[in-house]
């Protein structure tokens, strides 16, 4: 047995997707690649004003005035054949990509009753798509398929010989003059059209023929060419007008993070990464790799992402398309030991940081982390890593295991003295030379006579660069007080106190 599920005005449903909201509304749908555009598909509300497919623009507008033409996407399109397979794929893994809205299903091996629950299940998640669908299972594929066009909307074939019988032969989309020809000779049904025979349809009406008899042909059944969907969501949409604000952008983004929310909640899996990328009229792209801290489905959470990075992009031409991937993964359940904390909400204080990186700078928000460098103090701004847990374990065993060598052999310990209270920031002072030696200095923590001075030691980095260099002194006050000082270029700073 097969099941096919198949979704009428395939085209339509597909530009409307992302708008649901248009589908009570009178919108025809044309093709503008074809030399002469005209509507070939159009909403309930489009028909009943008196529109019909084959009518121009301009003919449609004459008989609704506020009918919506909208063009075909082949985009759109192509990302809602891979929302439908997604979702096929949940209920059975044996699918085929038939055709663009049509999904075949082998139910061989199925361990459950293909009935109207069944396919309710899958009409609903579906619905949850914006996908309009029916639904229909029969004996072979091409039976299944005019059993899914004529669903209400399921319907199962039990008597395959009086489904035949009674199926007008329009319902196989013959060529016109193979159609004109049966007319004549009187075939209205595919049961008196398959009576004839598959030779004598060879023979009379050539190979065109066959390839009909043989799509509702109970006595050959053929293989399915299964397919795997993409493990990749994505909604991609190119603009009619290119886009130059901010507004019109975030609100198709936000029914793209809508769209892929869904399909990931159909399926149980939620959004690790987003990627989003920016076709603009120059042919140079943008593109930005989002990682989620907290994998979540949450709309609004992976919107705010998308807000906060966009408020600080400027792009040197117009947009002309826009395509937002999902890489899916399943939530994450972490056993925390008794003393390790997480995070209330990640994604709420990584958005907060980006907000901060976006007012103060990239190198003003983040942690702080020492460079390689022999410089005080010498540092650089990073964004926090929570997700190096391992290397967190890491750091801390060994400092654990230098505290523990420490404690078993006191006599291997590194000599230990004065400890230096830096002052943040350093202060500034005045200093006198004497002999190229510190003999005076005054400052608001002390003004005298230097009683003793150690150095000058010298450090430098950077040469390659522009170098730096400066020579510190630690002195003893005429009160006994214990300083650090530090001479760079002309300028003499207290850098702390040795306690």
């Amino acid at each position: 047995m097969f099941a096919v599920i198949y979704i009428p005005n395939f085209h339509l449903q597909a530009a409307l997707r992302l708008e649901p909201e248009l589908r009570t509304r009178p919108v025809g749908l044309i093709d503008d690649r074809l030399p002469k555009a005209t509507i070939f598909q159009l909403t309930e509300a489009a028909a009943k004003s008196g529109v019909v497919p084959g009518l121009t623009s301009t003919q449609a507008m004459a008989r609704c005035r506020n009918i919506l033409i909208k063009s075909r996407s082949i985009a759109q399109e192509e990302a809602a054949t891979e929302t439908l397979l997604q979702c096929a794929y949940c209920f059975s893994p044996n699918i085929e990509s038939t055709a663009n809205g049509i999904c075949t299903i082998d139910l061989q091996g199925l361990n459950q009753t293909v009935d109207e629950f069944w396919a309710d299940k899958i009409l609903s998640a579906l619905a949850q798509l914006s996908l309009s669908a029916q639904i229909g299972v029969a004996e072979t594929p091409g039976l299944a398929l005019q059993a899914a066009k004529n669903a209400n909307p399921f319907l199962s074939v039990e008597d395959t010989d009086e489904f035949i019988s009674e199926l007008p032969i329009e319902n196989l989309s013959p060529p016109s003059e193979i159609l004109e020809v049966l007319q004549k000779w009187g075939i209205r049904t595919v049961g008196a059209f398959l009576a004839l025979g598959k030779d004598k349809l060879a023979e009379r009406l050539g190979p065109d023929a066959v390839e009909l008899f043989d799509s509702v042909s109970t006595r050959e059944i053929r293989p399915l060419n299964l397919y795997a969907p993409s493990a990749i969501f994505e909604e991609s949409v190119e603009f009619e007008n290119p886009i130059e604000t901010l507004e019109p952008l975030l609100f198709m983004l936000k029914r793209f993070v809508e769209q892929l929310a869904r399909r990931l909640e159909v399926i149980y899996l939620v959004a690790g990464e987003l990627h989003l990328r920016i076709g603009l009229q120059s042919g140079q792209p943008y593109e930005h790799t989002f990682r989620v801290p907290a994998p979540t489905c949450d709309v609004e959470t992976l919107f705010r992402m998308l807000h906060t990075h966009l408020e600080n992009v400027r792009t040197e031409a117009a947009i002309v398309s826009l395509t937002l991937a999902a890489k899916p993964c399943r939530a994450g359940n972490h056993q925390f030991g008794l003393f390790e904390v997480a995070l209330r909400d990640p994604n709420q204080f990584h958005e907060t940081l980006a907000r901060l990186t976006g007012l103060l700078g990239p190198d003003r928000a983040g942690t702080p982390r020492l460079e390689q460098s022999h410089r005080p103090d010498a540092f650089k701004m990073e964004s926090p890593e929570f997700e190096s847990e391992q290397r967190g374990k890491e750091l801390l065993k060994a400092e654990i295991s230098k505290f523990k060598s420490a404690i078993r052999n006191p006599q291997s310990a590194i000599p230990l003295g004065p400890a230096l209270r830096r002052f943040r920031p350093s202060i500034q002072v005045t200093v006198e030379m004497r002999n190229d030696r510190p003999v005076l200095m005054h400052s608001p923590q002390f003004t005298g006579p230097i009683k003793e001075a150690r150095g000058p030691w010298r450090i430098s980095g950077n040469w390659w660069e522009n170098g730096w260099g400066r020579d510190e002194w630690d002195i003893e006050t005429s009160n006994g007080d214990l300083f650090r000082l530090a001479q760079q270029d002309d300028d003499w700073t207290i850098e702390g106190a040795l306690d």
